[in-house]
């Protein structure tokens, strides 16, 4: 299994279990430093994921925007395979 597509696999099983993912959660825990390019695929494939604009401070105390991506409906429910 190419590591991309082990990536993909790892950020559904995390949405489906948590319900929602950062790009620094991605990083740490599945080594994805390209979430968008996920989410953007697995949307392609029907998962009906949403993107919330949350503004936070870093570390030098600067305001700056992240992106938290909410997995709305998971294509599982409409009797889909398992990605």
């Amino acid at each position: 299994m190419s590591k991309n597509k082990s990536q993909i696999s790892e950020i559904i099983h995390h949405l489906r279990k948590y319900k929602s993912i950062t790009s620094m959660e991605a990083i740490k825990r599945y080594s994805a430093t390209r979430l968008s390019g996920i989410i953007y695929v697995l949307k392609e494939r029907g998962f009906k994921i949403e993107t919330e604009l949350k503004e936070v401070k870093n570390r030098y105390g600067h305001t700056t925007r992240i992106a938290i991506y909410h997995l709305v409906k998971d294509i599982q429910e409409e009797g889909s395979k398992n990605l």
